[in-house]
């Protein structure tokens, strides 16, 4: 049975295809990396003279298994075997002797990154569902294990590669820039810019590329990362300018990264950012009742940007294209402040109860991931009518979160009680060294100074106690959306796992109704 990984000679080229089983993107597990090795060696035992790695999921080069591996990774030894088969394809394909190429279409995150990293060469498409982004630090709180901390600095810089370690998401026009791409392909796909690039590496007798190391460079600053960010920074940063040390040896810095994964691992923090991904997991499911990462392979959207809100929205999808998915004067699916007869009608800038299908609400437009509020007109649970709507809105970058709102969003909700709960204390600095990452429209309106003991619990209990109102009301249906709506809003620190987890653990009376919803949701 193939898990993952199948492959084609074709003119002295191996083309390895990635595709997992059962899975709408593609993870890289031990099984599919085995798979990868075997028609490695075989394709290069046939006379490949070239190895292009490529995947058959649209919107999904790879998304990752970092996270999975270290989940159920429970002693150093389960953590080691695990990850043996994967280090091993990297390295085969990073000593392959002939020239590698990775043509990423889709999403490149974590551990695809890191593989990515092993080829030669590496082209993109432009289009916003080609993203570069290594969620360990930011999203799971560990150390990433497959050689990003060492083959990341060495290639764009440690400031650059620095940048990407902690959490920012590049798209490939992006990448292209600080050269952690070297083709950009056009949105169509990769396919003309790499043939044209096979014809080059033929005609100089398919040499591989030479090793470089970029110049050195100053790591970011460290005081601008939330509070709990900044201890993993300064060891990711330790391990990031290992390759510029005189006499480096990359087995070396790989042997050491891997150990500080495993100290990394072993933390509670580290524990806990990991159960947030299924908590968002567990959020979706209950919204639109899959949990799966796909979207329409054609669709068409309209904007009717007459509001505020319509022209933020329309400037995010128009700067945000996904392929497939067209911006027209009329769409399936229509953004309108009413209803659009013959499309689906997203309502944005009411209230949340309007003639349309569904009410919006956008609080914080200019953010990178805005939050964006989506109530629908009927009752009926999950919403599966408005999941190609939150799939796409999802994979353009935006943070949509279901709710059941009725006189005011969710949302309104919960600013008002964070706003009620600091008042005019200073509360900046507090909030900020707890982790709360807020969107900066916020953030500047607060007064600098605070504790995070102080003013972080405080607010941390308001917003607990104001979601435990909004479910006890069925204006929430289940916890985890009070979670990721916390965290998508205020930027609630993962560390900390969910917002009313981490309130259920103090002791107040908030702590006692977040304890009492929370155990209502268990089997």
């Amino acid at each position: 049975m193939i898990a993952g990984c199948t492959s084609a000679l074709r003119g002295g080229i191996l083309f390895l295809t990635l595709d997992t089983r059962g899975s709408s993107v593609n993870v890289f597990t031990p099984a599919v990396a085995e798979e990868l090795e075997r028609e490695l060696r075989a394709g290069l035992a046939a006379g490949a003279r070239a190895v292009v790695l490529q995947s058959a999921k649209p919107g999904s080069f790879v998304n990752g298994v970092g996270l999975l591996l270290a989940a159920s990774s429970h002693t150093q030894g389960a953590a080691m075997e695990r990850t043996r088969a994967l280090r091993r394809c990297y390295a085969s394909l990073a000593q392959a002797p002939v020239p590698t190429i990775a043509a990423i279409e889709g999403n490149c995150y974590g551990c695809g990154l890191e593989l990515a990293l092993t080829c030669d060469y590496r082209i993109a498409r432009d289009s916003y569902d080609t993203q570069f982004y290594m969620p360990e630090l930011r999203d799971y709180s560990f150390i990433p294990l497959f050689g990003g901390t060492q083959r990341l600095p060495r290639l764009v810089g440690l400031r650059a590669g620095m940048e990407i370690l902690l959490g920012d998401r590049l798209d490939a026009r992006r990448a292209a820039r600080i050269g952690l791409i070297d083709w950009l392909a056009p949105e169509s796909g990769v396919g003309g810019e790499l043939r044209s690039f096979l014809t080059g590496l033929r005609g100089g007798g398919w040499q591989k590329r030479a090793p470089r190391t970029a110049p050195v460079s100053r790591p970011p600053r460290f005081e601008e990362l939330p509070g709990p960010e900044r201890r993993l920074a300064r060891e990711c940063v330790r391990l990031a300018r290992l390759p510029f040390q005189r006499g480096y040896r990359l087995e070396n810095g790989l042997r050491e990264e891997l150990t500080s994964f495993w100290r990394s691992l072993g933390r509670k923090e580290s524990e806990r950012a990991m159960s947030f991904f299924f908590v968002r997991q567990a959020a979706k499911a209950h919204a639109i009742g899959s949990a799966s990462y796909e979207r329409p392979r054609r669709l068409a959207l309209s904007v009717a940007g007459r509001t505020p809100p319509l022209r933020k929205l329309l400037g995010i999808l128009s700067s945000r294209h996904l392929p497939g998915i067209d911006l027209r004067p009329k769409g399936s699916i229509a953004f309108a402040a009413a209803r659009v007869p013959g499309a689906f009608t997203c309502v944005l800038g009411a209230g949340p109860r309007t003639g349309g299908d569904c009410a919006a609400f956008l609080p914080f437009p200019d953010e990178p991931a805005p939050v964006i509020e989506l109530v629908p007109a009927t009752d009926g649970r999950p919403w599966r009518r408005g999941a190609p709507l939150f799939q796409v809105l999802e994979q353009a970058g935006l943070a949509p979160v279901v709710t059941r709102a009725r006189e005011r969003f969710v949302s309104q909700r919960l600013l008002r009680a964070f706003r009620d709960a600091i008042g005019s204390a200073p509360a900046r600095r507090g909030l900020h060294e707890f982790g709360y990452r807020l969107p900066q429209a916020l953030a500047d309106k607060l007064r600098p100074g605070g504790s995070a003991r102080g003013i972080a619990q405080r607010v941390s209990a308001a917003l607990a106690t104001e979601c435990v109102r909004a479910l006890d009301e069925g204006e929430l249906t289940h916890p985890s959306q009070a979670d990721v709506l916390a965290h998508a809003l205020f930027g609630f620190p993962v560390v900390h796992g969910g917002l009313l987890r981490y309130v259920a653990s103090r002791r107040s009376a908030s702590a006692r109704a977040a304890a009492r919803v929370l155990g209502r949701a268990q089997p």
